[in-house]
């Protein structure tokens, strides 16, 4: 397969049930940089999310984060970046706070969290993945007044990421915003989340948007994925492949599917798809 670049997913992916990244796959995506083919992460977390491991990897240059709203290059910083037109953001946030729902909103590469409910207690009230709770407590920036955030006009809100503690809310509120907001693009990645971006802003498009900086051919990009929030990026890529605890849609969509999240996915891959 003429593949140049390999598009993978972080959470349910390349990184493990412990939000880690093996040295197998390290070592991987170094063995497949010497050969010419670029490992790029295209996650929904924001670019300071992204384990250092995989930061600093001398093979790894380029970084699609937050859903598609941003491209980071190593060496240049943030070379594109899609940011929601602030009354739009003031009028999700107000529909957001209408329910029980832990916010975060992401902006320049971080991700921010309300102060008081960055603890154990919110994380379980709001039903948020034990898996991803770790990630919240060690990465978040805690903000005083959150409610305020919007307010400074320095903040340019890449992203909202909501969780609902009640999935009849959750329900309720996405036909809520795609009837008051036309523009705004909404994926999941957990079972009660939201996602919420300009419209057109996904990993599929941010995918795209690598290419053509790249000046490289879509169809010789590879991706890998586990959550609802990659189908976009499986539609872009040149050929997809689902880890296998992948949920059913993933698996449906994808051209095949590979090893676990667990068991070093780029490894696997360069050794049995490349």
């Amino acid at each position: 397969m003429d593949i140049k670049l390999i598009a993978v997913d972080m959470d349910g992916t390349l990184l493990d049930d412990h939000s880690k990244v093996s040295d197998e796959n390290l070592k991987a995506i170094r063995r497949l940089g010497k050969r010419g083919i670029s490992v790029v992460p295209v996650t929904g977390r924001t670019y300071h999310e992204i384990p250092a491991e995989v930061r600093d990897e001398e093979y790894v240059k380029y970084f699609v984060f937050s859903n598609g709203s941003g491209i980071y290059e190593k060496g240049k910083g943030i070379m594109y970046s899609s940011t929601i037109e602030r009354d739009t953001a003031v009028g999700i946030y107000a529909l957001l706070t209408s329910y029980e729902t832990f916010i975060e909103i992401y902006s320049g590469g971080y991700p921010w969290a309300d102060k008081n409910k960055v603890n154990k207690e919110s994380f379980d009230y709001y039903k948020i993945n034990p898996r991803f709770q770790q990630v919240i407590m060690e990465k978040r920036k805690r903000a005083e007044d959150f409610g305020a955030m919007l307010k400074n006009e320095s903040l340019k809100p890449e992203l909202f990421d909501a969780f609902f503690r009640d999935m009849s809310d959750r329900a309720e509120c996405l036909e809520r915003i795609h009837d008051r907001y036309p523009e705004i693009e909404v994926v999941s990645s957990m079972g009660n989340n939201l996602e919420i971006m300009n419209k057109s802003t996904n990993k599929g498009t941010g995918l795209k948007r690598l290419c053509e900086m790249l000046s490289l051919d879509i169809g010789r990009t590879l991706a890998l994925g586990d959550s609802k929030n990659d189908m976009d990026m499986f539609k872009a890529a040149g050929i997809c492949y689902a880890v296998s605890n992948a949920c059913g849609e993933i698996k449906a969509a994808a051209n095949g599917i590979i090893c676990s999240n667990n068991d070093n996915v780029i490894q696997y891959v360069e050794e049995n798809i490349l």
